[in-house]
């Protein structure tokens, strides 16, 4: 998960990347919501990690002096993934709209990665994110459910 700990009003902002499984460096990465390159709207792409990580590092915060919005991200492996099965859970997000306490980024980044995994689908320590501030899951619910630590962009 990527993360913007200053986006929406310092309630923060989240964004996914998996990995496609069988290929060496292919990830399909994107996100929901109130962000500067996705106003409202869900966006997704695919490409090497390199130019995932570049992406999420360029993305700037016009309302703060251009500094970097996304600036860490945490990942967890599984032994599982099938990512057609994420991208058909990121349209049924999609689908349904954006709405900021219902259906957000975290929402987003959320279904996704159950999606893509039954392990973490199946994870009781990977709460719902309807009540949870994209920062509060990012720093209490991921640790609790063993991602890695948070790593800097």
């Amino acid at each position: 998960m990527f993360e913007a700990p200053r986006g929406a009003y310092d309630l923060g902002h989240a964004a996914f990347a998996v990995k496609v499984r069988g290929e060496a460096n292919h990830w399909i990465y994107g996100s929901f919501g109130s962000t500067n390159d996705a106003p409202r709207a869900g966006w997704i792409k695919g490409g090497t990690w390199e130019k995932a990580r570049r992406h999420f590092t360029s993305v700037r915060d016009k309302d703060r002096n251009n500094a970097r919005y996304y600036t860490r991200y945490r990942c967890i492996n599984t032994r599982d993934g099938d990512v057609k099965r994420a991208q058909s859970w990121y349209t049924a997000v999609k689908k349904r709209g954006y709405n900021a306490t219902t259906n957000n980024c975290l929402h987003m980044s959320m279904a996704v990665f159950k999606g893509y995994s039954e392990i973490l689908r199946k994870d009781s320590r990977l709460k719902s994110a309807t009540g949870w501030r994209p920062n509060e899951y990012y720093m209490e619910v991921l640790p609790a459910a063993r991602w890695e630590v948070s790593h800097p962009l």
